[in-house]
């Protein structure tokens, strides 16, 4: 069955397809992203099903956008990544926003100036995958699927890095997870040095 197939079954409500697209296909890329995300542990089911309302909301609204221009498994998986890291989201300093601030005034040494070379300091201490995330999602705003193709180049030149990732959604889903956590990991950094709540 293509994407298209599935999509169009999906809307159609066909039981069968959501079956099996939610609890079989897709339930291990949800089970570890859902797992990874919450900080209480959830059953299977429990994670898939949440996920499925989600997703359904609004008559499939997510998957009528979809423009095939990677694998559904790539797709689900981005959305599945956002949907969770929302739903644990902290109130940290909302970094991305600071960025985007700082971005559109000069640099002139003030307060922005400040913050950006805090930021660099800390950046300058991740691995160089770590940062390669951080610059190209955070800072330059690519979306990660974008960068998926770069960053299987750098893994497989850093043997310090692993993944057991076998398949492309799989690795798309360790991309994303990576890169929230290290993005988590900066604000935390931020706030402990003065900046946010």
């Amino acid at each position: 069955m293509t994407d298209q197939q599935t999509v169009t079954n999906l809307i159609n409500g066909d039981s069968r397809t959501i079956y099996d697209f939610f609890f079989v296909r897709c339930k291990p890329m949800l089970v570890y992203i859902g797992q990874y995300f919450c900080q209480q542990k959830h059953a299977p089911e429990e994670l898939i099903g949440e996920f499925y309302e989600f997703l359904s909301a609004d008559d499939w609204h997510k998957l009528r956008i979809f423009k095939y221009t990677c694998s559904l498994n790539s797709y689900v998986t981005i959305i599945a990544s956002r949907y969770f890291q929302q739903k644990r989201e902290e109130e940290l300093l909302p970094l991305e926003e600071h960025i985007d601030v700082v971005k559109s005034v000069p640099y002139e040494g003030g307060v922005d100036a400040f913050f950006m070379e805090d930021f660099g300091k800390i950046i300058a201490r991740l691995q160089p995958f770590d940062r390669f995330l951080v610059q190209r999602i955070l800072i330059d705003g690519e979306k990660p699927s974008d960068i998926l193709d770069e960053a299987k180049v750098l893994m497989a030149k850093d043997e310090s890095l692993n993944t057991d990732a076998k398949t492309d959604a799989q690795f798309a889903g360790y991309v994303y997870t990576r890169y929230n956590r290290v993005r988590k990991g900066l604000q935390k950094q931020m706030v402990a040095i003065g900046y946010g709540k």
